[in-house]
Formats: structure tokens, sequence, C-alpha cells
């Protein structure tokens, strides 16, 4: 077991605010997807140039996250995460009040870059703190926020901000935002490396060596494609089914909210963790997931019903496999790297659900069924590699990796 492991774990009110937090964050990254179109018109904008304005934060979030988590492992995470979210709050409070294209967009890539101080950082402090038992359901309930801020952000973004504007929706946020900073500044600080580089981009220099690790490669490569597919199935399933759905009733979110159970599943996980390993679990759930995206792929577009039942199935497999490929990165990262560690996968994570449209639509004119039989074949894919090789023999880390 890591020496880390034995810090003393935070209070269940901070873990409960911590995983509201995550769920607060991550949010942001969907609460403008539901009014775009209304977003164009009170800027007076092309919508292009107002999904450009949501974008932003996107491509700031991602380049975040190879800043904060290293500069976690020097700086400590209690640290980077007050000021991360003291400066995520004060600019979404700006952002509320941002009339023109240009303002809001500058303000949300400062808004995105912000808001990358927490995500990696928070999975490093939490797996670093308490008994085996106690990180894994940290890591669940984190894991559970991180799922299911794509389907609660945009209906809070379609709730909210589509009657009283995207200003209005983002004070709430920026409450939660503060509320976590000051209750983490009054938790003990983090003890700091014996050792620190005196050069600020030595933090970089164990980069190589987890890419070199080949059990850390096996982790990153299936988080890549697991978020790409899940981006991807959803808007193939807006794009050639949504008729058939909305024909029986069904709209796009409701679509979406039927694989909600699924979402859950990061917290089975906690329970199952300790007893089989992350090893395995991720395993069971990639290969969940390929089976549940083979399942939709033979229901195709021709039994919809059939399609979105299936999609709980893919669903749980995506539970399951976050908090298992995360708990996986925390047990084999050494401690003083990682922050980086874990910022590289939330990177790699990112990128995939940065690459799912770009999939969806070079797939577009394809039958759906044969869009779903692809992504069935790159979960598999990425399940046989996940469980290929060896861990080395007493280098796996804490008994949940």
């Amino acid at each position: 077991m890591n020496p880390t492991s034995c810090l003393h774990p935070p209070s269940t009110s901070l873990r409960l605010l911590l995983t509201l937090c995550a769920l607060a964050v991550v949010s942001q990254l969907y609460v403008p997807l539901p009014i775009l179109p209304q977003l164009a018109r009170e800027l007076d904008v092309a919508p292009g140039v107002a999904a450009g304005a949501a974008g932003a934060f996107g491509l700031a979030y991602a380049a975040g996250f190879l800043v904060f988590g290293p500069l976690s492992d020097r700086l400590g995470r209690r640290r980077v995460m007050v000021w991360g979210l003291c400066a995520l709050a004060l600019l979404t409070a700006a952002v509320a009040w941002s009339r023109a294209a240009p303002l809001l967009m500058a303000g949300r890539a400062l808004q995105g870059f912000a808001a990358a101080a927490f995500p990696p950082v928070v999975i490093a402090y939490l797996a670093e703190r308490g008994s085996a038992r106690q990180r894994s359901w940290a890591l669940a309930w984190l894991s559970t926020a991180f799922l299911c801020a794509g389907l609660l952000g945009q209906i809070y973004g379609g709730a909210v901000a589509g009657r009283w504007g995207l200003g209005v929706a983002m004070l709430p946020l920026a409450l939660v935002y503060a509320a976590t900073a000051g209750a983490l500044a009054l938790t003990p600080a983090d003890p700091l490396p014996a050792a620190r580089p005196d050069r600020w981009l030595a933090i970089y220099r164990p980069l190589g060596t987890l890419l070199a690790d080949a059990r850390l490669r096996r982790v990153y490569a299936p988080a890549l494609l697991l978020l790409m597919c899940f981006v991807a199935f959803y808007l193939a399933l807006d794009a050639q089914a949504g008729s058939a759905l909305q024909a029986l009733g069904i709209t796009p979110l409701a679509a979406r909210a039927v694989a909600l159970p699924g979402f859950l599943m990061p917290l089975a996980a906690a329970v199952v963790m300790p007893k089989v390993g992350a090893r395995r679990l991720v395993a069971l759930g990639l290969g969940l997931a390929s089976a549940g995206m083979a399942a939709c792929a033979a229901a195709g577009s021709a039994h919809p019903l059939g399609l979105l039942a299936a999609s709980v199935l893919f669903a749980a497999g995506l539970g399951l496999s976050v908090p298992s490929l995360i708990a996986r990165v925390a047990g084999l990262a050494d401690a003083p790297a990682r922050g980086l560690a874990v910022a590289l996968y939330t990177f790699v994570l990112f990128v995939g659900a940065s690459v799912g449209p770009w999939l969806a639509q070079a797939t577009a004119h394809w039958p759906l069924a044969t869009t779903l039989w692809l992504l069935a074949a790159l979960l598999g894919a990425a399940t046989v590699y996940a469980v290929s090789g060896r861990d080395s023999p007493g280098a796996s880390g804490p008994r949940t990796a």
C-alpha cells in the first residue's frame, strides 16, 4: 500500500460536498448545449458562433488537466483545488453578466481552464485518503457524478438557462464552487514531497515513465475509446433513429434518461472492487459495454425500443469501467507522480469525448447498425487490450489496482 493512502480521510460531509462540486464542475460542459439557438438569438450571432462560445470551455478544460494535475504533486492537492475553485467561482459569476459574444467566449475559456483544477486533483486527493473501502466508495461517488453530469447538466441547462437565461443558471454553480473552496480551506494542509524539483517543468519528468508503463497504457487506450463511443452512440442515435423515437413519443433527452440506472453502477463497483480488484472490474465493465453496444447494433433502428433497452446494458458497462479505470491509474502510479498520472487519464478521457462527434459525423452516411457494430468492435478491442499482459509481481499498487 502506498504511504499516502494512510492520510486521514475527509469527513462524510466534505465527501458529499466534493461529489456535488464534481457534478457542478463537469456540468459546465453541458449546460449551454440545450439553449444554443436561444443563446445565438440573445447574442445576435450565428449558431456556429454560439456553439464556439460553448466549445471554448472544453478546449481550455482539456489543456488545464495537464497543468493542474502535476502542479498538485508539487504544491499539494488541497491548495490547488482551493485556488482553482475560488477562481472558477469568480469567473462563473463574471460569465453570468457577459452580454457580448467575445466576452462570453473568453470567459468560458477561462472558466474551463480554472475548472480543470478540480477533477484530476480531487481524484488523486480522495485516492490517497482512508482505507481501501473508503477510497473505493469515494471514487465511486465521483465517477457517478462525472457520468451523470452529461445528463443532469443538460436537464439543468434546459430547465433553468432555457427559462431565465445562461447567467441565472451560472450563479448557483458559482455558489457551489465557493462553498467547496471554503470547506477545503478549513481542512489540514497536505504533506508536501520531501524533495521537490527546482524547476517547474521538472514536474513533467515522470511523463515518459508513465507512458512507458505497459500497465498504464492498458488503461489510457481503453479510456480514449470509452467516451468516444459514448458520445458517438448518442449522436448517431439522434441523427438516425431520432424520428423513429419521436414517433413513439420519446425525446432525445428521454432516450438518454433511459440509461440513467446504468450511470449509477459506480456505486456497485465500490462494493465489488475491494473483493475482485480494479483490473478484473475493468475487464467486466468494458466487456459489458461492448456486449451492450453489440446488442444495440443487433436491434438497430428497426427496433428502437430494443435499442434503448440495450443502451442500459452499455451504460452499465460504462458505469463500471470509469471508476475501475480511475482506481487502476491511482493504484499503479507512484505517489509523487499520481497527480500527473490521473491528469493524463482525464485528458485522454476528454480527448476521446471530443473525437466522438467527429466519428459520428464520419459515419453519418452509414446505416445505424453498421455504425453501432463499429463502436462495438472498438469497445471489444479495448477490452482485449485492457486484459492483455500481466502486472509485475508487487507492482500493482494497492489492492484496488
